[in-house]
């Protein structure tokens, strides 16, 4: 009797260890999954395959990385609304700006993130973190990712001294050596009114601007413009060039084909954008854990420190260690906090505004031959 219930004992426990390593993680058959992205050129592809092998080794999970790049930021909106992405990367005011609403109680498009999920949050910088235009009800729904400005891009091998004024754009010896952006017509509006002397508190409310002033302006820009870029510049374009407005991307892939683009410090200052994870309302269950597997993955220094390499803009996370050098950590103002309090970020606009900086801008393109 005694041996044989030794005997169902052995039993019983290779039978709870057969069980546990069927479960434990790198054991067994794994999963099939898949993750939506919708996000702008170079945001994902680049990093698929050390997510997958980390979600294999965490997950015993086989991820499939589905991408999406829009060139329009109602891309990252439809998304959502149709449930065709699970993770999206628009600009951090996306969400609560008027047109593009994702916080209806009727028909909300979004959904909060577990920061549990997302250690790497503790170590962004204060004035990212601190943001609360990804907050609502109290909560945190979208996490930043990167930063830029829509700066202003010099080719230092034509213009020798740094500009100093976005005025620069309307000297007439650089009509047709230019290129500006088109799909996001309130950026040329700011850098308009900045030109002509407003200030952050006006130049993100049209009521405070002079409207036909601006616009006269503004006709000037889009006409000397010598190509208009949606998505992102051209770098291919800009040896042809003496200035552009960028970004970061295409200065920084410009360089990495020979040339020797800069970036300026208008004197009337700029506007910086930060692009932010955001999970859709559709993503459940393991999907919305390997959405903020993804989040958190991102926001590692490795990937971080690429930012500035590959995309040529700023990280949001403080310190990169020595993955980055000296001058790249200056240039991309890693770890400057007192710097991004100098620059205003983007910030949402009301419905009157945006319609009239869209007016605007497609009227000032009429001027063009």
């Amino acid at each position: 009797m005694r041996k044989a219930l030794s005997g169902t004992a052995l039993f019983g426990i290779l039978g709870l260890v057969a069980i546990g390593l069927a479960l434990a993680p790198g054991c067994g058959k794994a999963k099939k999954e898949t993750l939506r992205i919708t996000c702008w050129g170079g945001y994902a592809k680049p990093y698929v395959a050390d997510f997958q092998q980390l979600i294999k080794e965490k997950h015993n999970i086989d991820v499939e990385v589905q991408i999406t790049n829009p060139t329009d930021q109602d891309e990252f909106f439809m998304a959502v609304k149709d449930n065709t992405a699970d993770l999206i990367s628009p600009p951090i005011e996306l969400p609560k700006t008027p047109r593009f609403y994702a916080y209806s109680a009727e028909t909300p498009y979004l959904q909060p993130v577990d920061v549990e999920n997302i250690p790497n949050l503790k170590n962004m910088m204060p004035v990212f973190r601190d943001d609360t235009t990804p907050i609502f009800a109290g909560k945190r729904y979208g996490v930043p990712y990167n930063c830029g400005p829509y700066g202003l891009a010099y080719n230092a091998d034509v213009i020798d001294a740094a500009p100093t004024t976005w005025n620069i754009l309307w000297e007439p010896r650089y009509a047709g050596k230019y290129t500006i952006n088109n799909n996001f017509p309130k950026v040329n509006v700011w850098i308009t009114a900045l030109a002509l002397g407003y200030g952050y508190d006006d130049i993100f409310d049209i009521a405070r601007l002079d409207r036909e002033k601006v616009q006269r302006q503004l006709n000037v820009l889009a006409k000397n413009a010598k190509s208009l870029w949606d998505g992102a510049a051209n770098p291919d374009e800009f040896p042809e060039l003496s200035l552009a407005t960028t970004w970061g991307f295409a200065a920084q892939q410009a360089n990495l084909k020979g040339g020797n683009w800069l970036l300026a410090s208008p004197k009337e200052g700029g506007t910086a954008w930060i692009d932010c994870w955001y999970i859709g309302v559709g993503a459940e269950g393991i999907t919305k854990t390997l959405a903020e597997e993804w989040i958190n993955f991102m926001l590692d220094p490795a990937r971080q420190a690429d930012v500035v390499k590959s995309q040529g803009v700023s990280p949001v996370i403080a310190d990169v260690g020595d993955l980055l050098d000296a001058k790249d950590k200056a240039m991309f103002h890693v770890g400057d906090e007192a710097y991004f309090k100098t620059v205003a970020l983007w910030r949402v606009m009301s419905e009157e505004t945006e319609e009239a900086f869209n007016n605007m801008w497609e009227e000032a393109k009429t001027h063009r031959e």
